[in-house]
């Protein structure tokens, strides 16, 4: 009955007409159900392989700048003078902060920072483990910053090396403020 019908309205035999369609059924099936998803899963996997090597690189890059800044901190520490101050004619110098007041030695230079040996602990966020340090010199007394991530500065200022004079205020890191100020009259006066 139906086989007159079919042939009549598709021009093939019934039986020709369910293979066909249980054949493209199946194709459907080959294309959605496999092939589809591993060609997603290949594209994935290569888009996978490229964001890996994208943030290989990417760590690469950043492993050499910061190899790149250490050896320029290196060749600027190299710079800054170090080791034993000789004998300066310099007035006497305090540095507060907060209710704490330090007198600066006129042999020894002084240094901020997180550090335990550190001659002014600094204990504040954003504030280096050698953050800057204060020299005496036959100019005066002379901070230098040690190439500190936060800066130093003077009067907001940022430093990197600064004769300092009465009422300068240094401030450390974000947010440590420390006041230099001198005696009037030079060390050997006083003796």
């Amino acid at each position: 009955m139906w086989e007159p019908f079919f042939d009549f309205v598709f021009g093939i035999r019934w039986w020709h007409w369910l293979v066909g369609t249980a054949g493209l059924a199946g194709l459907y099936y080959l294309v959605a159900g496999v092939i589809l998803p591993y060609l997603k899963g290949v594209q994935l996997g290569i888009e996978e392989e490229h964001e890996r090597k994208h943030q290989e690189e990417e760590e690469q890059e950043k492993r050499e700048a910061r190899a790149e800044r250490e050896d320029e901190r290196r060749a600027y520490l190299k710079t800054i003078p170090s080791g034993p101050v000789g004998p300066v004619d310099l007035p006497r110098a305090t540095l507060r902060i907060r209710n704490k007041s330090w007198r600066l030695p006129q042999d020894a230079e002084v240094t901020f920072g997180t550090r335990r040996g550190a001659t002014v602990p600094v204990m504040q966020r954003g504030v280096s483990r050698e953050h800057a340090k204060i020299r005496p010199e036959p100019r005066g007394y002379v901070l230098y910053d040690l190439c500190s991530r936060a800066g130093t500065f003077v009067a907001r200022e940022p430093v990197v090396t600064k004769v300092l004079a009465t009422g300068h205020v240094i401030r450390v890191g974000p947010i440590a403020e420390l006041t230099f100020e001198l005696c009037e009259q030079p060390a050997t006066a006083n003796r």
